[in-house]
């Protein structure tokens, strides 16, 4: 059977970090629907909990859940255009280095999955809008306490998924920048590195199994199918 493809965002299909834009979205509280003063109160609870987590108050898997909170109730009543429009501005760090595979993503030529950490609030909207047909985030709805689609529990996420599609017995290809998807890297035969050279110079030597490619070469995939 041809390869499943499993691409990371932050890092990797996005040249940045999306959480980062997505906090600096939220401080500055652009949002036109809203008065000013609900505007100067989300930027203030934005900042507080920024504040808390450089205090050591809370992790940041408590600040992401609480952000995620203050964004769904923030954007509750636009239609969807808080989601839009930050999409709209991610697009814009999408690594031109991929545009094959994500055209070829978008035209159902490869199976591709999007699996991230990033919050499903706009991942699943961004994933969709790159032609994504199936996209791993984490979750809007999960209570506090539970953990984001990272590490061990991303692993998880993409064998249960291929599992449920019949697709494990696939060799797994994957996009990544960081070593934070270590348990995903074990399982795959191909990894497309956008993170550090020298990294990757070190998986090679822990990893020998496993091809560690750089992220730029990533399009030969498209070449090395099957006919």
């Amino acid at each position: 059977m041809p390869e499943l493809i499993v691409l990371d965002l932050d890092g990797t299909v996005l040249s940045v970090n999306s959480f980062r834009l997505w906090v600096l979205y939220m401080m500055r509280a652009r949002l036109p629907h809203l008065g000013w003063l609900r505007r100067f109160q989300v930027s203030f609870a934005v900042i507080a909990r920024l504040m808390a987590r450089k205090a050591g108050l809370i992790d940041h898997e408590t600040l992401k859940w609480r952000l995620q909170k203050l964004w769904q109730r923030i954007s509750s009543d636009d239609g969807g255009a808080l989601e839009r429009d930050f999409i709209r501005r991610l697009e814009q760090f999408v690594r031109p280095e991929l545009a094959e595979v994500l055209k070829a993503v978008a035209a159902g030529e490869i199976d591709a999955v999007l699996a991230t950490a990033a919050a499903g609030d706009y991942a699943y909207g961004l994933g969709r809008s790159l032609g994504f047909d199936h996209v791993l985030a984490t979750s809007r709805t999960r209570g506090k306490g539970e953990p984001s689609n990272v590490g061990t529990h991303k692993r998880d996420a993409v064998l249960s998924f291929i599992t449920r599609r019949g697709w494990q017995d696939r060799f797994l290809v994957l996009f990544t920048d960081h070593e934070d998807d270590l348990p995903l890297i074990r399982l795959s035969r191909t990894v497309y590195w956008f993170g550090p050279e020298g990294e990757r110079a070190a998986l090679e030597r822990r990893l020998p199994g496993i091809s560690l490619r750089p992220g730029r070469q990533g399009g030969e995939i498209l070449r090395e199918r099957p006919a």
